[in-house]
């Protein structure tokens, strides 16, 4: 089975993906999706009990592969709903089984569709389904957590009550699924069976905003970065030629990489005055002089939370981090 996960950029990110999330499979089915990743991965689960046993929730993760939504149903202790691509799934006697293993076909395109989608996640949360999406609605062509949509947000209105757990798939940059070296497909698997880390964090305390979530997703990524078998190698997207921030005694912070702009998709991997973006096993977070995590753009004094390091790290620095986690240093003034 494959599947594309780019539509237009105006949509919501419930419908980024074909299938933004398959926990709602049927546990005989989850098991075999266990079965046929076991061949070549290696799944580790951590955070697992921040999953509600029960009622709504609304997990967000991050989205390197094609395989991403297979892979958390693979480990997901309930079922849940997926939003998927109506064209997808629009084969004789396949629309009654997406049905049947509860993906919620949504339009891709047309003046209706962003409604629509926001509808059908609303619906399944109120019939107290799980429903996963990948907000950044496509697949990161850097290695790096990319920008959030907004359409999570639409989805929640009205709807405090739901817990938004963040989740994180780690080591997945470099499968032949993942754009590890500016395709798919088209690389040999490295190594025998691959440790895939999916970590999930604490739910996001209200009020529940894009950046909020985004930064709950990257501090995922930095305890699941805890558990790689092993050293982890630089990111190859990763050019020492452009901004980066390094701080003694904490090393290389956030970084930038070139822009993606083909086959009509964009990614941005740099921005003017900014030192880049968090680099995998780094979180980082603007805090007020008591303490207090600060909003998206707004100054205040950096801090670093590392892979095997329990607390937030003070970097000495004054920045302000955008919506998308683009660190810039304060003015000195």
């Amino acid at each position: 089975m494959s599947y594309s996960s780019e539509l237009p950029v105006g949509l919501v990110a419930v419908v980024a993906a074909p299938v933004l999330f398959v926990a709602t499979l049927p546990w005989t089915i989850q098991s075999l999706f266990r079965l046929a990743l076991s061949l070549r991965y290696r799944l580790v689960v951590v955070g697992l009990e921040h999953v509600p046993r029960r009622g709504p929730v609304l997990l967000v993760s991050n989205h390197v592969t094609w395989i991403d939504g297979f892979i958390l149903a693979a480990v997901l202790p309930r079922q849940g709903r997926a939003l998927v691509n109506a064209d997808y799934i629009a084969m004789p006697g396949l629309s009654h089984l997406a049905r049947w293993v509860g993906l919620i076909p949504v339009a891709s395109k047309g003046p209706h569709a962003q409604r629509a989608a926001i509808r059908a996640g609303q619906e399944a949360l109120d019939r107290g389904y799980v429903l996963g999406i990948f907000p950044e609605a496509q697949l990161s062509r850097n290695g790096l957590t990319g920008a959030f949509l907004r359409g999570l947000e639409m989805i929640l209105r009205g709807r405090e009550h739901v817990p938004v757990v963040p989740v994180f798939l780690d080591n997945l940059w470099g499968s032949i699924f993942s754009f590890s070296g500016g395709s798919t497909f088209q690389k040999r698997p490295n190594g025998w069976r691959r440790t895939v880390i999916i970590s999930f964090g604490p739910p996001i305390p209200p009020p529940v905003t894009t950046f909020a979530v985004r930064q709950g997703v990257v501090e995922a990524g930095v305890r699941a970065f805890a558990h790689r078998p092993g050293p982890s190698a630089p990111l190859e997207t990763i050019d020492p030629a452009l901004p980066r921030l390094e701080v003694p005694g904490l090393g290389l912070l956030a970084a930038s990489t070139a822009d993606w702009d083909r086959g009509g998709i964009r990614q941005t991997g740099q921005k003017p005055g900014t030192l880049g973006q968090a680099v995998p096993g780094v979180a980082l977070r603007v805090v007020d002089d008591d303490g207090a995590p600060l909003p998206a753009d707004a100054d205040g004094h950096l801090q670093a939370l590392l892979a095997g390091r329990p607390d937030w790290l003070p970097t000495g620095l004054r920045a302000r981090l955008d919506r998308d986690g683009f660190v810039r240093l304060a003015d000195p003034s």
